[in-house]
């Protein structure tokens, strides 16, 4: 049997769960599935990583401005009867919201699973807390709430948000795409375009520069690490390289400036691909206030990095402290410097960062995600 499976996003730009679903849709079992995405909004920055012809019953933007707009929630439920979806597959809850009431107007009603899949665990405002009021209605007249890891699911639970079946299903990414292909010439001529050496130990952060991801944090670390006179760094210079952009980018640069940190701190701005910075770091840091389950980190894992991150989300079923990488608490900048300093051990390094790789190609390779969704889709329907 073919199902018709129905993505719903918020839009396709750069993001963490719009990454999720454009690997599904790229992996999916095109001969059991018949696949077709709408956004929300006019965002299409990830939109050429859709593998081609993969959209058989095609790709649709609602164009929504914001809120809530009718015409679009009527527009999205002629499209679920023209197309006789069986699965509706939100992204999110903005997405949800049009998602049911799309499915409540349209002639094939309870025909259509309606799936939510669910990338956060704090609210990252006040009004996006008084949204899950109403949110927490919707899902549980869902067929479906997916969880991206288990301490999103355990925290939610606790929260009362359920829907008719939970279940969760990891994160995962395409590790052959993220495998160390880059020559160490590769790496020390991206290296010395930044003013980096071969013997500097190199940081890297990526992510877009936002509040939650607190870039800040890392920065302040990264300074008391140079400050401390300690014999090993004195023989290898520490470096910090931002990967991406964002709004934060000029207060960023005011805060290296005012740290001391100009010659030792580098900002790639926007790049389409990251994996070549990626693989020319020695380490990885994710310092965010935030997360549910990364896929930065999952990414940076893969290329072999280990990683620094703050005890959030599901970083504990990602990151074993002392093992493949240093689990902090967030915010703590000076367990931040203590961590960024024993990665000086450059045999301590490399050995964490052989496990972090083998860590993600045995739990979270992007084919066991895929699986995951496919067979709880032919449960459904």
């Amino acid at each position: 049997m073919t199902l018709r499976v129905l993505f719903l996003v918020n839009s396709l730009c750069v993001g963490g769960a719009e990454k999720h679903v454009v690997s599904l849709v790229n992996g999916l079992d095109a001969t059991r599935h018949r696949l077709a995405l709408t956004a929300l909004k006019r965002e299409e920055a990830l939109l050429p990583q859709i593998a081609p012809h993969r959209l058989v019953d095609g790709l649709a933007c609602l164009d929504v401005a914001q809120g809530l707009s009718w015409g679009a929630v009527r527009r999205l439920a002629r499209q679920l009867d023209a197309q006789r979806t069986d699965v509706l597959v939100c992204t999110n809850m903005y997405a949800l919201l049009y998602g049911w009431l799309a499915r409540a107007l349209s002639r094939r009603g309870p025909q259509v699973r309606l799936v939510e899949v669910f990338h956060s665990t704090l609210p990252e405002s006040r009004k996006e807390a008084r949204h899950m009021v109403l949110y927490r209605h919707l899902v549980r007249r869902a067929d479906m709430l997916v969880f991206v890891c288990q301490a999103q699911a355990d925290h939610w639970h606790v929260h009362g948000l359920r829907a008719r079946q939970d279940v969760v299903i990891h994160n995962g990414i395409d590790t052959a795409r993220f495998s160390d292909s880059w020559s160490p010439e590769d790496k020390r001529r991206l290296r010395a375009e930044q003013g980096f050496a071969e013997t500097d130990l190199v940081v890297g952060l990526c992510g877009v520069m936002r509040p939650e991801k607190a870039h800040g944090d890392f920065l302040r670390a990264l300074a008391q690490v140079v400050q401390e006179p300690e014999t090993a760094r004195k023989r290898q210079r520490v470096c910090g390289w931002l990967i991406g952009d964002g709004p934060l980018r000029a207060t960023l640069e005011r805060d290296i400036d005012a740290l001391g940190l100009r010659e030792r701190v580098r900002i790639s701005g926007f790049v389409q691909d990251v994996r070549p910075l990626v693989a020319a770091c020695d380490a990885m840091a994710i310092t965010s206030t935030t997360e549910t389950f990364s896929l930065a980190a999952l990414e940076a894992m893969a290329l072999g990095k280990p990683l620094l991150m703050t005890d959030v989300g599901g970083a504990r079923e990602q990151v074993r402290h002392g093992h493949n990488g240093w689990l902090v608490p967030v915010g703590d900048v000076q367990a931040m410097a203590g961590a960024l300093a024993r990665w000086l051990d450059p045999a301590a390094r490399e050995a964490m960062g052989q496990r972090a790789a083998a860590q993600v190609r045995e739990h979270f390779e992007l084919a066991g995600m895929v699986q995951g969704f496919e067979r709880q889709f032919s449960a459904l329907a």
